[in-house]
């Protein structure tokens, strides 16, 4: 039997391996520095939305890291490969909702935890569906990762929705949460602001421009996305250098997301 990962590609896939497994354990170090930050009674759920957003993300890459892993020991056959696939979906949808969740409270000071659990299980549905509609046969290796071989076209109307709603809510939400700078002139308000709405706008130009699939992007696209996630974690546990630069506080006390003109502690 041939091999999955093809020879002449298997140095920058397992350079790929490394850079995937460092880039996901920063993100979780953020996703666990922010859960374990003290707030208000009503602010909890809110930041640890934020944090199973960040978190998730680095659990996806981990698993991105363990499918490539699997690819090069020549050991990841298509039913393994159907269920990578599922839970990928499952945490990425769990991350989206977390990240909405988050930036809902924080604009609205409401949660709306049903409404939004209801799109998020839908739309895992729906992904889950247009897998399975395409008849996937096999796996092969292209662009750099071990990808679905399919038999049947994708449904396009159903490949929209599931864009709109990838890309829709978390963009709104980000914008709608760097409007709030209209609402304070308050020096650690506006920091804060900027570095996690600014964090999650790059972070979905990141992974919506950048290449991840080819060349040498395959190793520069993990670490540029890391930047994100650093920056929300110095919004909220800032350095000496940031504390005197931004005007951000310390991370020490109790902290709310929001206050009823602005955000305190967006």
């Amino acid at each position: 039997m041939s091999p999955l990962v093809p020879p002449g590609d298997v140095a920058i896939a397992v350079a790929n391996v490394a850079v995937s497994v460092a880039a996901a354990s920063i993100y979780l170090y953020v996703g666990k520095r922010l859960f374990d930050r003290v707030v208000s009674p009503s602010a909890r759920l809110a930041s640890v939305q934020l944090a199973i957003f960040w978190g998730g993300l680095g659990l996806t890459i981990l698993l991105g890291a363990f499918e490539l892993a699997l690819a090069l020991a020549n050991a990841f056959p298509l039913p393994l490969a159907l269920t990578f696939l599922i839970a990928l979906d499952l945490v990425a949808v769990v991350a989206l909702w977390g990240l909405v969740g988050f930036l809902t409270y924080v604009y609205t000071g409401r949660y709306h935890v049903p409404v939004w659990g209801a799109i998020y299980a839908a739309f895992f549905v729906m992904a889950i569906y247009y897998t399975f509609a395409q008849d996937p046969s096999g796996v092969t290796f292209s662009q750099g990762a071990p990808t679905l071989v399919y038999s049947v076209a994708p449904i396009r109307w159903l490949e929209l929705v599931i864009i709109v709603i990838l890309v829709g809510p978390e963009l709104v939400g980000a914008i709608l949460y760097l409007s709030l700078l209209r609402r304070t002139r308050i020096r650690q308000q506006r920091s804060r602001i900027w570095l996690v709405g600014g964090g999650i706008l790059l972070w979905m130009a990141l992974d919506i421009f950048v290449p991840g699939t080819s060349g040498g992007w395959l190793l520069v696209r993990p670490v540029l996305e890391v930047i994100p996630g650093l920056m929300t974690l110095i919004a909220f546990y800032p350095p000496s250098w940031a504390q005197r630069r931004l005007g951000l506080p310390s991370a020490t006390g109790v902290a709310d997301l929001r206050a009823r003109e602005a955000p305190t502690d967006p």
